[in-house]
């Protein structure tokens, strides 16, 4: 029955192996053979320790092929001795992928011959056979590779200094051990031509212990942290079908003991055994607490570091990833919290030196009333971890502040039953508090805990600070577009009133005058008409402008203006020059805004003796496809810090009393309807504006 699974888990061995290539360093490859080596020296001695009982052909052949393939991996791990003190030695991948071609073809040979060519014989409990068999020339491999291992030991012994000797004693103690057995078992082979069954059990047994002082060395010197780069999540998912691999190896040697003493196991007994392993392997898959358990034992025991800071580090940076609200930063937190650590005990405060900071996150059940939810920003925890990176309870050396603090909360931190407090800070702004209670493992904290709490307090109080930053910018914006939304409304009121007061003016003289009244009555329909678009625009709320497209003749538009301005502006002296026709496609109450807003702001620049000249053209720049208005003032001309663009901005101008929306609402008029607006000064003294337009 165990044949197979022999078989099975030699090639395994042997297909692992395949990985290397991915590796690229000589050190990880070394890695890579010393787990390989771990794996395959238990295998090897349980191995001999069946064919010692059961000395037939079948055993005899899965025996001496599991030999060559772990002759090929010890090879492979001895090539490799020198790099395990080098980091980051570069290995090329031709090598790798020479070896493993080598290795492969000698296992395949070796397993063919082994299989189908070699007879052995076996008189009188003992396993003989003849010169130039394949057990033959098995031995002879097996001696010359051993041979080579121990000469690279004793190289890679040489070079190592006292530090590294006291780590790697144990390690090469035990190497030696196996190269000495394998040595002796191959020399009596090839000395005798035979197999003794007793002489496989003294191999079994100085294969584990040497297995064990290699072992001993991984774990103890925590060498696969160093130099057995194995990722934390391959371990732990390795340990489920480890533990179902181990128990049935275990039964199967338990089975084969009882069979070889001649004791019976009851079919009861046998699957009641059975049904237990199960259950027990059930259990643990299921149960997170338990496995927690397993995994702080593995990460305190077999590496330096207790935590994966890059993978902790990663993993909330992935959860981060679209965070909107500060709920889903301590969301993120909580998540990577309650996977890294071994506490159930979590508690988040988050806010900031002017308001303090409330209690977001905490154990369902746990006991959090009104006067534990909130911390104050004078609080004495604050301002003892504004300048500490944590506040532990069973601190070792606490200092002077600690022993104050301690007696002051030690009631608070009680009744929440917290041992641990860490900032959630970058530089010097403190963003939240985290609070930790006992790991239910039992271990206590330490500088790895520590550590952790750092990095992931400074990752998320950046996400926090940036959040917040957002939602300022946001009510900035949502701010600012309701300023902007007032002053264009204050703008049209403004030029209503500015024609009104204009009108108030000139009726005392011309009240009685027929025009004067018609001019009156156009004046107030169009300062209601503008009072319907402030209504619109305060309904709608928005800052898009739809013109209403047609095709007019730009000399008569310009003359009807005329005759609108002629009595609203009887201050001002238009003179229109337009010379030739032009059809051109606009809006025509979206242009009459334009000019209005010009002509009003030359008439503010200069008052009385104010004289605007309006010509029309085609741009020759543009190969004649625009029309252009030029508006030319006889004013005091535009401030040079304002010209050529940033009077165009909103809330820029340098009349006193004036918004700065003017020029910027004819910019955006302008653009709706096609068009384009520049403005300059004149060398003879004014401001000149040029109005571009589509020709229809």
């Amino acid at each position: 029955m165990l044949i197979p699974f022999f078989y099975t888990l030699n090639l395994l061995l042997l297909l692992s192996g395949l990985s290397g290539i991915r590796l690229v360093s000589g050190e990880r490859r070394f890695s890579l053979a010393l787990v390989l080596t771990l794996l395959g020296l238990p295998l090897l001695a349980g191995e001999y320790f069946y064919l010692a009982y059961h000395l037939e052909a079948r055993a005899v052949q899965v025996v001496l092929f599991s030999e060559i393939v772990f002759a090929l991996i010890w090879l492979s791990m001895s090539l490799r001795l020198s790099s395990a003190t080098v980091a980051r030695v570069r290995e090329s991948r031709l090598n790798c992928l020479i070896e493993i071609i080598i290795g492969a073809v000698v296992a395949s040979v070796a397993g063919y011959f082994l299989v189908y060519r070699s007879v052995p014989e076996i008189f009188d409990a003992i396993l003989s056979f003849h010169h130039y068999m394949p057990i033959y020339f098995s031995a002879v491999f097996i001696l010359m590779t051993v041979l080579y291992a121990a000469w690279r030991l004793e190289q890679f012994w040489r070079v190592l200094n006292a530090a590294l000797r006291y780590e790697y004693k144990f390690l090469v103690v035990g190497s030696y051990l196996v190269c000495g057995a394998l040595a002796w078992g191959a020399s009596y082979r090839l000395t005798y031509l035979a197999i003794v069954p007793r002489h496989l059990l003294l191999l079994s047994v100085l294969l584990l212990f040497g297995w064990i002082l290699m072992s001993y060395a991984v774990v103890h010197h925590r060498l696969l942290n160093r130099k057995i780069f194995v990722s934390r999540k391959v371990v732990y998912s390795f340990i489920v079908p480890s533990l179902l691999a181990a128990y049935l190896l275990g039964f199967g040697i338990v089975s084969l003991i009882m069979r070889t003493f001649g004791l019976p196991l009851s079919f009861v007994l046998k699957w009641l055994f059975l049904a237990l392993g199960f259950v027990v392997v059930g259990l643990f898959a299921f149960s997170g607490k338990l496995r927690r358990r397993v995994h702080f034992f593995i990460s305190t025991h077999f590496y330096i570091n207790k935590y994966e800071y890059r993978d902790e580090w990663l993993a909330l940076s992935q959860h981060l990833q679209g965070a909107m609200s500060e709920a889903d930063v301590v969301k993120a937190l909580h998540q990577v919290l309650v996977e890294s650590l071994y506490t159930t005990e979590i508690f988040i405060w988050i806010g900031d030196s002017s308001q303090g900071y409330r209690l977001v996150s905490s154990p369902e059940n746990s006991d959090t009333r009104s006067n534990k939810n909130t911390i104050a920003s004078n609080d004495s925890l604050v301002r003892f971890i504004k300048t500490h990176s944590h506040f532990y309870v069973k601190e070792k050396e606490p200092d002077q502040a600690w022993q104050k603090l301690s007696k002051n909360k030690e009631a608070y931190l009680t009744s929440l039953n917290l041992i641990l407090i860490a900032p959630i800070s970058i530089g010097n702004q403190l963003a939240g508090l985290i609070g930790l209670g006992p790991e239910f493992t039992g271990g206590h904290y330490g500088n790895d805990d520590f550590d952790l709490l750092t990095v992931l307090g400074g990752q998320t109080a950046s996400a926090l600070l940036a959040v917040r930053m957002a939602e300022k910018l946001a009510h900035a914006r949502e701010q600012q577009a309701w300023k902007r939304l007032s002053a264009f409304v204050l703008h049209d009121i403004k030029n209503a009133a500015t024609m009104l007061s204009l009108l108030r003016e000139n009726a005392p003289e011309h009240i009685q005058e027929p025009e004067f009244q018609q001019d009156l009555l156009e004046l107030v329909d169009d300062a209601l008409k503008r009072m319907d678009r402030v209504e619109q625009r305060l309904r709608t709320l928005k800052d898009e402008i739809t013109p209403m497209r047609q095709n007019l003749e730009l000399g008569r538009f310009l003359q009807v203006c005329y005759r609108r301005f002629e009595t609203k502006l009887a201050s001002v002296e238009i003179n229109i020059d337009c010379k030739n026709e032009m059809q051109v496609s606009t809006d025509p109450e979206l242009l009459f805004s334009i000019l209005e807003n010009l002509l009003i702001n030359a008439f503010e620049a200069r008052g009385e003796g104010t004289i605007v000249q309006i010509r029309t053209g085609r741009d020759d720049d543009d190969d004649g496809r625009q029309a252009v208005v030029e508006i030319i003032d006889n004013g005091p001309g535009i401030a040079e810090e304002l010209l050529p663009d940033v009077l165009f901005e909103p809330f820029k101008t340098s009349k006193d009393g004036g918004s700065g929306i003017g020029l910027w609402q004819v910019k955006r008029v302008a653009a709706s309807i096609g068009g384009s607006v520049s403005a300059e000064n004149r060398l003879e003294g004014g401001a000149r504006f040029v109005i571009r337009l589509p020709l229809a």
